[in-house]
């Protein structure tokens, strides 16, 4: 995905060719298709960060275009820019799986258009991917949250930990560790991929802490499927003489000697059909208050917030 690449999606070849002169002029790439069909390819081929998408596309309306470009997890965190013939309320096409990042009501300027696909592209870079495993940070599922609480869609929360992480890292060095976050991404990522649904949002908020949105009902099998695939591949990134110990032996800042088990995960599973939330970090305290009992009970995996209130 290139911020610096929009592809139109308009029909109109005259209002085509002036948002194409305009964006081509403040230094955009921008490529053009007339046909709803043709969108989701051709955003992936061109790369597109930005598509700007007339609602009444002829084959496939543009609605239906966000929501097969939101589904796809190669372009579900593109910025979206609807062209609409007057003013649609997004929260409700939100909870109707339709999320687009702003809207531009025809007839318009053209310099208007530059101006929202200015605007999107400084919110996107401002909730820039992580460079390590290209997921977005907290701020960014902050505001997710936060929209998804205002238009009163349920959804599944995980936050996800690694046991034992900190002291493999200082024990096998900083790449090693880079190396295990790598891989947990991979996991997560794999596992979403199967699922045919717009309402994935991936979070890397730090270190290797995780988080995942998903749609209400998919939090515990998701979870189960992720900590099964990482404690399945995890051994592989210990020495054989650690892996056959079955985890490190190591001195604390007391001396003392301890063993510390290979890394799995703690996993907790929060679902806001079971429990009403009014702030994004009043959902995090949760997870992060979950994730700490996990990670104090040896065995344990996966947890699912069962508080009502």
């Amino acid at each position: 995905m290139n911020l610096e690449r929009v592809l139109i999606a308009e029909s109109d070849t005259h209002l085509a060719e002036l948002m194409v002169i305009r964006l081509s002029n403040a230094g955009y790439q921008v490529t053009v298709t007339g046909r709803g069909s043709e969108v989701l390819t051709k955003t992936l081929d061109f790369e597109a960060g930005i598509i700007i998408v007339d609602q009444f596309l002829p084959e496939k309306d543009g609605f239906e275009v966000c929501y097969d470009l939101r589904k796809n997890p190669r372009t579900r965190q593109a910025g979206l820019l609807l062209l609409t013939n007057e003013v649609l309320d997004l929260k409700d096409l939100a909870k109707l799986g339709v999320r687009v990042d702003d809207q531009l009501v025809k007839p318009f300027n053209p310099r208007e258009v530059l101006f929202k696909v200015h605007q999107i592209m400084a919110t996107l870079r401002a909730l820039e991917m992580n460079s390590v495993v290209g997921f977005s940070g907290w701020e960014a599922l902050r505001k997710e949250i936060q929209d998804r609480l205002l238009t009163g869609g349920d959804f599944d929360l995980l936050f996800i930990d690694i046991k034992n992480f900190r002291i493999y890292n200082k024990h096998y060095g900083f790449s090693a560790g880079d190396e295990v976050i790598k891989l947990l991404a991979r996991i997560i990522r794999e596992v979403t991929d199967r699922l045919a649904t717009p309402d994935v949002f991936l979070t890397h908020i730090h270190g290797d802490d995780f988080a995942i949105m998903l749609p209400s009902g998919e939090g515990s099998r998701t979870g189960e499927k992720i900590v099964e695939l990482f404690n399945g591949e995890i051994p592989q990134h210990y020495m054989e003489e650690d892996r056959e110990r079955g985890g490190l032996v190591v001195e604390n800042r007391r001396g003392v000697v301890e063993s510390a088990g290979l890394m799995s995960l703690a996993v907790a599973v929060i679902e806001t059909r079971e429990r009403k939330f009014t702030h994004p970090l009043q959902i995090k305290e949760v997870g992060e208050e979950i994730l700490q009992y996990i990670k104090n009970r040896p065995g344990l995996h996966l947890l699912k917030d069962r508080r009502k209130e």
